[in-house]
């Protein structure tokens, strides 16, 4: 059955605060649930992103018929910005042959996931990879680059996190050093291949995250250690500044 579902990550665990965070990628790219499946993520920059990709969101929800997440940190979820909506759109009339409309003039629909069965419930386990593996294969996985063409170091970073590191790639290609920043939108599927393309003409990748390091190992997966991946993380609602970027970097 799919569905739209947008966090608005903040400072923990537990209770925490309302401040800025982004400690809920483990939770939400790896599962957000039990069982062997991966939700697709969104993960917007700004006001108007997040706007765009809720509508895409609502779209790959229904063309694969699956949970998609829109994942904001605190300070995009409260900020203020000029946006636009987009021109409205027409509602189907038609709807899809899997919809709960009533069962008046044909059999019953039953949507469930109950099958108490091992062999049963692998098959059904094996429909979900296949669906994952085609959502991979079919060129969802997004990104934005910002002077990644000649960089010696990437900045791998997404959402706020992103916004603070373009800053300090500003900062630091004024200094000379050939800095750039790769931003994941989407973060499932990640965008594996185009990341893997361009460390193959750097020497060096910082990731900078919101959080104790959870992105940093999707990253790391994706380079296989042929060049050095550091880290750089604040948390409990602590947004990182371009200094303390640029002295890291």
């Amino acid at each position: 059955v799919p569905a739209v579902v947008v966090d608005v990550m903040r400072g923990g665990p537990g209770l925490g605060n309302i401040q800025p965070s982004q400690g809920d990628y483990n939770q939400i790219t790896k599962s957000a649930g039990h069982g062997d499946f991966h939700p697709i993520v969104l993960a917007p920059a700004s006001v108007q992103e997040s706007i765009d990709l809720t509508i895409l969101a609502f779209d790959l929800a229904e063309k694969y018929r699956t949970l998609v997440f829109v994942v904001v940190d605190g300070a995009i979820g409260q900020m203020m910005e000029p946006a636009e909506l987009p021109p409205m759109r027409e509602l189907k009339k038609e709807r899809p042959d899997w919809a709960l409309t009533g069962a008046v003039g044909r059999e019953k629909r039953v949507i469930s996931s109950l099958f108490m069965g091992a062999s049963e419930l692998e098959l059904m386990n094996q429909e979900l990879q296949t669906k994952l593996a085609y959502i991979q294969s079919n060129n969802e996985a997004r990104s934005e680059e910002y002077l990644t063409d000649d960089a010696d170091l990437i900045l791998v970073a997404f959402g706020t996190a992103a916004r603070v590191a373009q800053t300090a790639v500003q900062h630091l290609r004024r200094e000379g050093l050939k800095v750039g920043l790769f931003r994941p939108i989407t973060l499932w599927p990640f965008p594996s291949q185009r990341l893997t393309q361009l460390t193959h003409l750097a020497d060096t990748v910082l990731v900078v995250e919101m959080n104790a390091g959870q992105m940093v190992h999707d990253v790391r997966a994706a380079i296989h250690d042929r060049i050095p991946v550091h880290f750089y993380g604040r948390m409990g609602g602590v947004i990182p500044m371009p200094d303390e970027i640029e002295k890291k970097v």
